[in-house]
């Protein structure tokens, strides 16, 4: 029996040990995911030519929006506004105090946004500016597929996009 209580005390010791360090690195990771960066899967028609219809894997920064240097023209990940449990991925056209695309004046704590494919995304012209809180972080680097990885392009040219928002007084 001593080499049965022997073992099991070291047994005990060691699954301690393994269970402690299994919960620091979850603490790591969730912290690095929460705040620093995330992989995020986009689908769907609104944002072509940007991202695929089918799915692309990408990189999301969250310390552009921790410390406001979001810009316009940057993608981004947000909350839905009418459905706060999805996400959607579009383009920040304007920020608090500029005028959207639409002559709409962003109200402060606000951002504008839209999907790169205009006439199918569902967006800041359906909904209205968004409050910025619900934005999540900025899709910087595309992953998935490979032959598509590398860093996200500028928006397809729109005529009244990116024009230089103009703040109005």
């Amino acid at each position: 029996e001593t080499v049965m209580a022997s073992f099991a005390s070291s047994f005990g010791r060691v699954l301690k040990r393994d269970l402690v360090g299994i919960a620091k690195a979850a603490a790591f990771f969730y912290v690095i995911h929460e705040h620093v960066v995330e992989i995020a899967y986009t689908k769907g028609p609104s944002m072509l030519p940007t991202f695929n219809n089918k799915g692309d894997v990408v990189l999301v920064e969250h310390l552009s929006r921790r410390f406001y240097k979001l810009k316009p023209g940057d993608v981004v990940i947000s909350a839905c506004p009418y459905e706060p449990h999805k996400l959607v991925c579009k383009r920040l056209l304007a920020l608090e105090g500029e005028v959207a695309p639409n002559n709409t004046k962003v109200p402060k704590g606000h951002v504008w946004v839209q999907g790169d494919n205009y006439g199918n995304s569902t967006d800041s012209r359906h909904y209205g500016p968004i409050p910025y809180a619900l934005l999540r972080g900025k899709v910087f680097y595309k992953i998935w597929p490979p032959r598509d990885a590398g860093p996200i392009k500028d928006a397809p040219k729109r005529r009244g996009w990116f024009s230089s928002p103009t703040p109005l007084e």
